[in-house]
């Protein structure tokens, strides 16, 4: 078998083709390819090693990528070719190709020891779709081709690379490999310095009070954070709670309090699920952050501020408005700068690195914790009502349910295991289904051929794909 870096070196590139046909079909592919977003292959994370960061690398001046195990971890790129290796002692030294065809990607598995799968089927050949996962040894990747792919904007260096890793050093809120997270994280980053309020949109789970942190630990300010979840306030005391009180303000104030918005003098308020105020104190909240005072309950005059806002909801603030139910001068005072944090179903590409956080957070033999193949595809597959908290629960659950530090399916909450169909594939299913994939690499998926070798008709070799859910063009060389 050909050494995969002579190959690398040796097939023709852009430069040599010299060929205005050829230089045609180029451009209409990137036509397309520009129109749809930016092809990349995203590192998700490796099952035996969790802890090893993951990276985006940008498909988009490549027309033929190498999957390849080795020693150390690098991306190489000669023109228009590139080798991606992967220290992944589960992996062949060639163990998987791709390469760029008409409308999109085709991944040719190398007679690698251990196969290629793509979606949890063993393929030799598949042309990949957005979204799907393939998995060459231990490591898992995202082949994604809508959308764009971070850029490193955290990180100016390395800016404009075709490979892109989270620093350490980033706030764990502001890493991601999600170009459109990113982006609009480093928008919010150019807030973080100034006095702006800020308003964070997402559902419950997506991290909102981890981003207010950030911002705050960002910002300068030399006071606290305060956070404070506005439905959990008691109804008759939200604006002392709030504001604070003197000495003797109602039945049972025996000391004068200084409230919470007081409490935040010099740092940030963190107004949690701001929605949930109730229109009454609403209207107190607006004279706070209009006149930059505070007046306590039973006092005769203001106190000055110095704070900075930033809010979260996980509500539709608008249609609230609408309905009369959120006061519309104080959603513009909130909102000096809106935030949309996604759900973690749109970010599948930063689970590897969200898991590394919660298998170093759990402490003890955890981090050293590592994952089969259908767990790693389960949490892959699965999509989260509950968010980054829940992922954080899956991870705690299994690993105190695993007592060897290995994670299978059977580890994983319920929820998580029916992300998986289950394989009703009796051993002699699973055997036949073998016979058959045999049979199609060898007559490159030519069904009638396979009927003749197998004594069967074409109808029964049909009927078996449609079981085994195996689709003969996998086998098929591409059109040339």
């Amino acid at each position: 078998m050909p050494d995969p870096k002579s190959e690398l070196e040796s097939l023709p590139g852009e430069d040599s083709r010299g060929d205005a046909t050829q230089e045609r079909r180029a451009r209409k592919v990137r036509r397309r390819r520009d129109a749809a977003g930016e092809p990349r292959l995203v590192v998700v994370f490796v099952r035996g090693q969790p802890l090893v960061e993951g990276e985006c690398i940008s498909l988009a001046k490549a027309s033929e990528v190498w999957l390849m195990g080795a020693r150390t971890r690098a991306v190489v790129s000669t023109g228009r070719k590139m080798a991606v290796k992967f220290d992944d002692k589960a992996m062949s030294r060639q163990h998987a190709v791709l390469r760029r065809v008409a409308g999109g990607w085709r991944l040719e598995d190398r007679e690698s020891k251990n196969g290629t799968l793509v979606n949890g089927t063993p393929r030799t050949k598949k042309t990949l779709s957005d979204g799907d996962v393939i998995e060459v040894g231990d490591s898992v990747l995202l082949f994604l081709d809508q959308g764009t792919g971070a850029v490193g904007m955290f990180q100016p260096e390395a800016r404009g690379g075709a490979v892109h890793r989270c620093s350490p050093r980033t706030q764990l809120a502001f890493r991601t490999l999600s170009g459109e997270l990113e982006r609009a994280l480093f928008d919010l980053y150019r807030f973080a310095p100034t006095g702006v309020s800020v308003l964070i949109r997402g559902d419950n789970g997506t991290g909102k009070e981890l981003v207010a942190r950030a911002l705050h630990e960002l910002s300068g300010r030399p006071g606290p954070f305060t956070a404070v979840n506005c439905g959990a306030l008691p109804s008759e005391l939200v604006e002392s709670e709030l504001f604070g009180s003197q000495r003797g303000a109602y039945t049972g104030s025996r000391e004068d309090r200084v409230g919470i918005v007081r409490g935040a003098e010099r740092g940030t308020l963190f107004l949690d699920e701001v929605g949930d105020l109730p229109k009454e104190s609403q209207a107190a909240l607006l004279r706070v952050l209009q006149e930059r005072e505070v007046l306590p309950i039973g006092a005769g005059r203001p106190v000055a501020i110095d704070i900075r806002v930033v809010a979260a909801t996980n509500q539709d603030l608008e249609a609230m408005i609408r309905d009369g139910r959120f006061r519309r001068d104080l959603y513009s005072r909130l909102t000096g700068f809106e935030f949309d944090l996604p759900p973690l179903r749109e970010r599948r590409e930063d689970i590897g690195m969200l898991l590394g956080t919660f298998l170093r957070a759990s402490g003890g033999d955890a981090p050293c914790a590592t994952f089969d193949g259908e767990a790693a595809r389960a949490l892959l597959a699965y999509t989260y009502p509950g968010n980054i908290r829940e992922l954080g629960q899956a991870v705690v659950a299994s690993l105190v349910v695993t007592e060897v530090g290995h994670i299978e399916l059977e580890h994983l909450p319920k929820p998580v295991r029916s992300a998986l169909p289950e394989n009703h594939l009796t051993a002699e299913e699973q055997e036949l289904c073998e016979l058959v994939l045999d049979s199609l690499r060898e007559h490159r998926g030519n069904v009638s051929a396979v009927a003749r070798a197998m004594k069967k008709d074409p109808t029964q070799i049909k009927r078996w794909l449609r079981r085994f859910k195996i689709d003969p063009d996998d086998f098929r060389d591409p059109d040339p």
